[in-house]
This record gives structure tokens, sequence and C-alpha cells, in this order.
């Protein structure tokens, strides 16, 4: 049960986050996932929380570097192989390195093996915390690419570096050369492992795709246990699982290069689903790191303020180092590699590009996790400086955290759109409008015209009304000249011609019975109608109580004599009631013909705001079926042809507004995959009404 509470308050606290950040649009995502984790630690399942890293990098870190992995291409790995050296491996140990000797000149008691213990903590970065800061920004497309490779590799080349100085620290001895060797083995290993087994899965995977019955309920699961697979394989082997799953990862990227539009089906519901994994962990990612916080505080109080104050300093030279010998490897590096990444010494960008890469260098909760995996006891005795060690590795996240979000945001343009979002509101309110319009003029069909429509108008989503006063204007003004068309409709020679008078001044007073529930906003209307239901509901409960029958089957039954008594009165009411149906279908095709034409009329004149009238049209329906008696008619089945022809409506609409430069290529991609997500989700939903019958 304590896994699934723990579970449990993690994606209570994604959703909380999600809830909370639009309300805090200033505070970058990161931190807010940090004080929500800071609040969940206070909870008794995260009271005694310690971050088991084992546990952490197979669960959390494994899947996101194998998406990581998926994100790349064989081509680019091929391309980019020596700057993904220098970035994840040789930068990497030069750090460090670095590090190393400040903390070792700085705390003198700490051995230098100790020294590089941190280092090799503090050198994974976060590419996922950098974009997380950065998201209101512009990052330079160079700078952002050569932060993405750098942390994809990087994490292996720190716990290798770890594996190594823990080693040190136990034998008390080094050497080069089986160091090295130790090295090789850990990461070549570790990419072999990972390139077999992704093509052993990439290949049982498409067998299982063209002989399986259900494919999607075969290769999702397999695709889904894939990194937890490959990582544990790769670590029975002592090879690195990290560069395993992510070597896995970039020999999935290229099946599905090679599948193209093959098993589409599949192919989007994995997309679908480790979109959403993906989302989620790097949102746990963080939270761990806010509820990891209460631990290293307690910490701090037990070595005291004078000790803590002095690696708050260490803290701060380590993260100073660092971002110096970044700056100074991304503005001095000449080769053709790296300057496709910071422009070339002579382009004015070039500092920025080397200092905005220095900044970025984000630590993240792969730091803390590697912090909290050093043992309580090497060679037989108490590690030594344990504590302080995950201290400083805690400010070091800290600080640049902090750092990157002040400076970034002051660095960097702001991110800007061709683009609104009520402007694309505002587009897609009119490709919807327009598709209704076409529907209306191709169907037949009232009540098949009706059930698309209420489905077309629900991707309009959640309606916006700006103006809730000039909305129920609009609407009870519409409504009233509905009424008016209506009348006069009657009264024009296409209907007199047609129908007797009796039958049209019957429907007529029907209409003016019915017209007072149409403004249900209207406080005087509102009053009359609740009279009027009070009354007849006193008048009901008043002959029940006294005949001990229900009056509405009375009154049935008084009309069924009547009616069997005076056949010819009969003849004259069923040939009246059928005039009635014949005349309230007129009616109804006249009144969708006048709202079709209100709506045209507001899309010409480019107004959006067109919700009062689906409205207005939703209410007179209703009329129409209290005429018709047909107050719960089952809707009808609707061929797929149609959702076919109102979705192409919709293509052609934003392909049109394209090609008239009234909308840019970015808002129509928006609609194009909106519309396409719209289009497979309704086929599905019919496949599955059509499994049910």
């Amino acid at each position: 049960m304590t896994i699934l509470y723990t579970l449990a308050l993690l994606l209570i606290g994604v959703i909380g986050t999600n809830i909370i950040q639009p309300f805090l649009p200033k505070i970058p995502e990161t931190f807010i996932l940090i004080i929500v984790g800071i609040c969940l630690s206070f909870t008794p399942t995260f009271k005694n929380f310690e971050l088991e890293p084992e546990f952490f990098m197979l669960m959390v870190i494994a899947p996101l570097m194998f998406l990581d992995g998926q994100r790349q291409s064989f081509k680019k790995i091929r391309e980019r192989f020596k700057v993904i050296f220098l970035l994840s491996v040789v930068l990497a140990i030069g750090s460090a390195a670095a590090v190393g000797i400040i903390a070792n000149r700085i705390e003198v008691a700490w051995t230098f093996p100790l020294a590089i213990t941190l280092a090799a903590i503090v050198v994974p970065t976060d590419a996922v915390a950098v974009k997380s800061l950065t998201s209101g920004t512009s990052m330079p497309k160079g700078v952002n690419e050569a932060l993405e490779l750098e942390s994809l590799f990087n994490d292996a080349t720190g716990l290798v570096m770890l594996d190594l100085a823990l080693s040190v620290l136990e034998k008390g001895s080094f050497s080069i050369f089986s160091g090295l060797q130790h090295f090789l083995f850990v990461a070549i290993g570790g990419v072999i492992i990972g390139i077999i087994s992704g093509f052993a899965l990439v290949w049982l995977r498409t067998t299982l795709n063209f002989r399986a019955s259900d494919p999607e309920t075969t290769i999702l699961p397999i695709g889904l246990l894939t990194p937890f697979a490959v990582y544990l394989l790769a670590e029975f082997f002592n090879t690195s699982g990290i560069l395993a799953v992510v070597a896995t990862g970039i020999v999935h990227n290229w099946e599905s290069s090679k599948l193209r539009l093959t098993s589409t089906r599949v192919q989007l519901t994995q997309s679908a689903v480790w979109h959403t994994i993906s989302n989620i962990l790097n949102s746990i990612v963080f939270l761990i790191l806010g509820i990891s916080l209460r631990s290293v505080w307690h910490e701090v109080t037990n070595i005291g303020i004078r000790l803590s104050l002095q690696l708050v300093v260490l803290a701060l030279l380590i993260y100073l180092t660092m971002f110096i010998v970044r700056f100074l490897w991304a503005k001095n590096a000449d080769d053709r590699d790296t300057t496709a990444f910071f422009g070339d010494r002579s382009d004015k960008h070039h500092t920025l590009n080397a200092r905005l890469f220095a900044i970025s260098g984000v630590h993240g909760t792969v730091t803390l996790a590697m912090a909290f995996s050093l043992p309580t006891q090497i060679g037989g005795q108490n590690f030594p400086y344990r504590e302080e060690l995950i201290i400083v590795a805690t400010l070091v996240i800290l600080i640049s955290m902090l750092i990157s979000a002040v400076l970034l945001p002051i660095l960097l343009p702001s991110k800007t759109q061709s683009f609104t979002d009520n402007e694309l509101n505002h587009t897609r309110d009119q490709m919807v409008d327009y598709a209704i319009l076409q529907i209306h003029q191709n169907i037949n069909d009232h009540d098949v015209r009706e059930k698309l429509t209420e489905q077309l108008q629900s991707q309009k989503g959640f309606i916006r009304i700006n103006d809730r006063q000039e909305m129920l204007k609009n609407y009870q003004d519409l409504l009233s000249q509905t009424k008016t068309f209506v009348l006069t409709y009657l009264n024009s020679d296409q209907v007199n011609n047609h129908y007797t008078r009796p039958v049209i001044d019957t429907y007529q007073k029907i209409i003016n019975r019915l017209y007072p529930a149409a403004h249900p906003h209207n406080p005087k209307a509102m009053l009359q109608s609740a009279k009027q239901r009070f009354q007849n509901q006193y008048k009901h409960t008043k002959l029940y109580h006294q005949n001990k029958k229900l009056i509405k089957r009375q009154k049935m039954l008084l009309q069924e004599n009547w009616l069997s008594q005076n056949e010819n009165q009969r003849q004259d009411w069923l040939n009246t009631r059928d005039e009635l149906l014949e005349l309230n279908y007129d009616v109804i095709e006249a009144v969708d013909a006048y709202l079709d034409d209100t709506l045209s009329q507001r899309l010409d004149d480019q107004y959006t705001d067109n919700q009062y009238i689906d409205y207005v049209r939703h209410e007179i329906n209703h009329y129409f079926s209290i005429i018709k008696r047909d107050y719960k008619k089952d809707k009808p089945d609707i061929d797929n042809g149609f959702y076919m022809q109102a979705f192409q409506s919709e293509y052609n609409f934003v392909q049109q507004a394209l090609m008239d430069n009234r909308i840019s290529d970015t808002m129509a991609n928006i609609l194009y995959s909106e519309i396409n997500q719209a289009q497979t989700l309704q086929l599905q939903q019919i496949r599955q009404l059509q499994s049910l019958n």
C-alpha cells in the first residue's frame, strides 16, 4: 500500500502543479514542482523519504533517456559523433578535473579521490530543466542542440567517473590503464548491449505487428517494458544502463523512420502514450527533488551553521568553476562541428552563445540521485564526509537553477508567435462554422444535420464568452427575430397555397404558446413560467387526491372514448395532425435556412462569436420536438461518409485561409493536427459502437 500511496501523491502533485501553473505564469514550472514536492515531504508517506538511487534511475531516468534517444536519429549521431564525444566525455572529464582540484584545495581534509567523487556527481546536466526555465524565451537553435546532445550521454560519463572514484576510495590506489579500460568497457559495452537489444526488440515488434491478431495490445506493452528490460540487462553485465537505453532509443527512432506510414494506428497510440508518460515523469523528477530537500535540510541542521556556510561558499565556487570551463570551451572551440552550435569567432553572437551555454549547465535530480547513491560504508569504514557531499551537490543544483532562472530570461529574447490564442480560437470557430454550413447544404435529413452540428460544435472546446450581456442580448434578439420569421413564413403565399387556414392558425397558436419559454434569462418570463408550473402541479395534485387517478391517464381515456364514438371528427383530427406535422417539417427547413443565412453572413463579415446562433438553433429545435411530441427521440445513426465530408470541409477552409494569407503556416499546422485528431477519435468511437452492436 505504501507504493500505491506514493504513486498517488506524486500524481496528485503533478495534477496540482498543472492547476496552479496558469495562475503563476512568471514562475517557471520547475520551481512550482519543487515547492509542491517540499509540501508533499510533510505528508506521512514522505515524512522519512530518502531517495533510492537504483529505483530512481531504473523507473524514472531510464524511460526518459530512452525517449531522448528516440528523438535522435542515426544520421545525426553519425554526423555529430565527434562533437557529442567532446560535449559528453571530454568536457565532462575536464569539468570534473577542475572541480576536483578546487574542492581539494578548499577542503584540505578531503582527499583528491573524494573531491573527484563530488566532481563526478555534479557533472551531469539536465536539458529538461533548462527547457522549463526558458519556456517563455527563444533559445538559439545551435545552443539548444548542444545542450540536448550533451545531456544525452554525460549522465553515463558522470556515473562511470563516480564508479571509478569509489573504486579508488575503496582500494586506495588508482591505475590510469585499468581506469581507462573500465571506462571503455562500461561505456562501449552499454552501447553494444543497447544496439543489439534494440534491433532484437525491433525485429520482434515488427514481426508481431504483421502477425498478431491485435498488434496494439502486444506491441505497446513491449514498448513500455523496453527501457526497463534493457537497463537491467546492461547493469547485469556491469555496463552502463543509461547508455544502453539511449542506444536502444536511437535504434527505435530508426525503426520509426523505416515504418513511415506503415502501422499508423500502432505508431499513433504508442506516441500518445509515451508523450503522456514523458510529461508525467519529467514532472515527477522535480517533485522528487523537492521532496528530497527536507532530508538534506536535516543534514544541514546536523552539521551546524558555520560548516553549512562554508559548504555554501564551496558550492558557489564549484558552480563558478564549471561555468568558466564551459564558457572557455564554447568560446575557444574552433573546429567545424562545434562552430555549428556557437558560430564562428568572428560572429557577433559567438560570445553570447558561449555565455548562454555556460549558464544553461543546469543540474537536476540525477545529480541528487548520484549523491544519495554514495554508500554509508566503504572499505570497512564509514564513508568520509558523506553528508557534506550530499549538501554540496544539492546546493549546486539549486544555485544552477536559480542563476539560470534569473539570467536566461534577461539574455534571451521573448518567444514570439505569429498569432495569439484569441486569433487561433477565432479561426477555429470560423472553421467549425464553415463546416456546419457545408453539411447543412449537402444533407437533407434534419436530424442527421443536427447531430453532426452538435458533434462539430464540440471542437470549439470550452465556450469562451467575453461579454455575457452582449451574448445574451444577441441570443434573445435572434430568438425574437426567428419567431417573427416563422410567423411571417406562416402567412406567406407558399404556406397559404398549400395548407388550410385552420391548420396555419393552430400552428401559430402553438408557436405563440411555446414562445414565452424562449427567454430563460428574462425575469418576467421565468416568473410566468414558474407560476404556470405551480398552478398545473397544484391542479394535478388536487385531482389526484380527489379521484385517486392520474389526471393525465384520465384525460387520455376520455379522449379515446370520444374519438371512438365520433369517427368523422376522429378522421378530421388525424388529418389536421398530419398537416400540422407536415407544416412543422416545412417550418423546420425554413428556420434552418434562415439561421444558416445568418451564420453565413456573420462569417462573411469576419465575426467569430457565433455561439448564440447555435443556442437559438438548439432552442428552436426543442420547440419543434414538442410539436412533434418527440421528447425522447433516439438520435439517428450517421454514416461515416458524412463525418468525412465535414472534416474535409474543415481542411478546405484551413487550406483556403492559408492560400489567402489570412493565417500563418504555424496556425495552419495546429488546425490540421486538430482536425486529424478529431477525425481519428470519431472513427475510433464509431468502431467501438459498431463492435457493441
